[in-house]
């Protein structure tokens, strides 16, 4: 099998984990688990899952230094699980897949210019400035033909992909490796996390989870917290190692279209028009702004 193949083949099975998060947290919107229910389950099984990884590199924040260690717990951790599924609840899927992965590359960019003294040039400022364009267009689309109120879900994606950002930056600065990166977000998630969670459902005799179906739960926990925290970043991880950074990352640029449009058999949400124009101006903005290949005619335009 050829080589690039195989890495293709990672890369789209992690995005089709990632368009499953989104659909089944949209979804859950509309059954008894909230999004402190969905966050229990996510970190509960990941965390389990991932403990050795943790125990072998060390729990103690000490060793990458407790502002890094904030940014990863803050980032990717328990605060990035509740704000992103909180969006949920007030704006469609069609939003939320494309501002949260559509925007998290603008926020590392700024980041990485601020922090790490990154230089972005070529095609990939014209992505960085279509972005932007695609969130205003989105924002206007739901002030206009929305219920009223998805502004806030809008807003709530954006404080997510900071959150993300940060984490980006605070992984890059720590030198962790990323399966030891994601084991210390999830197992320090699940200590700070449950017990609290714990009490809570104690003093309000069992919460949503209480009122859920097996099928359901068990439903929950393997799309938030088996595949979205451990499968697809093992396979991502295999795609970015077989393609490079660049044409690994540029598989990222599916995701909007791919949630949006499984959304539509599966929730019976169809994006408006002026939707699909922000989502199109996003989604070509994420491709160049990862700095993606070009078609060669297109290549010897671009800007330098």
């Amino acid at each position: 099998m050829n080589t690039s193949f195989k890495g293709y083949a990672w890369g789209l099975f992690a995005i089709s984990i990632w368009v499953s998060w989104m659909v089944a947290t949209r979804g859950g919107v509309k059954s008894s688990l909230d999004a402190f229910d969905r966050t229990a389950l996510r970190f509960a099984s990941a965390g389990l899952i991932l403990l050795p990884f943790a125990l072998k590199f060390g729990l103690d924040p000490r060793r990458i230094g407790w502002g890094i260690w904030l940014a990863m717990i803050c980032g990717a951790g328990v605060a990035y699980s509740i704000v992103s599924a909180a969006g949920f609840w007030y704006a469609p899927i069609s939003h939320g897949s494309v501002m949260l992965p559509g925007t998290m590359p603008m926020f590392v960019a700024i980041l990485s210019v601020l922090i790490l003294g990154e230089k972005i040039a070529g095609p990939r400022r014209v992505g960085f400035v279509l972005i932007p364009l695609g969130v205003i267009v989105l924002v206007f689309a739901g002030a206009h033909h929305g219920t009223g109120g998805e502004w806030r879900g809008q807003l709530i994606f954006v404080g997510a992909a900071i959150l993300w950002a940060s984490y980006t930056i605070a992984m890059r600065k720590s030198g962790l490796a990323p399966l030891t990166g994601a084991a210390i977000v999830c197992v320090w998630s699940a200590i700070l996390f449950l017990p609290p969670y714990a009490l809570y459902a104690f003093m309000t005799g069992g919460a949503g989870l209480a009122q859920a179906s097996w099928a359901e739960i068990a439903l929950q926990t393997t799309i938030q917290g088996v595949l979205s925290s451990v499968v697809a970043l093992y396979a991502y991880n295999r795609a970015i190692a077989i393609l490079g950074s660049s044409r690994g990352a540029a598989l990222g640029s599916l995701v909007p279209v791919l949630a949006t449009l499984a959304a539509i058999p599966i929730l019976g949400e169809w994006p408006a028009g002026t939707d699909w124009l922000g989502l199109a101006a996003i989604t070509l903005g994420v491709y160049l702004a990862t700095g993606a290949p070009l078609p060669g005619w297109l290549r010897s335009r671009a800007p330098s």
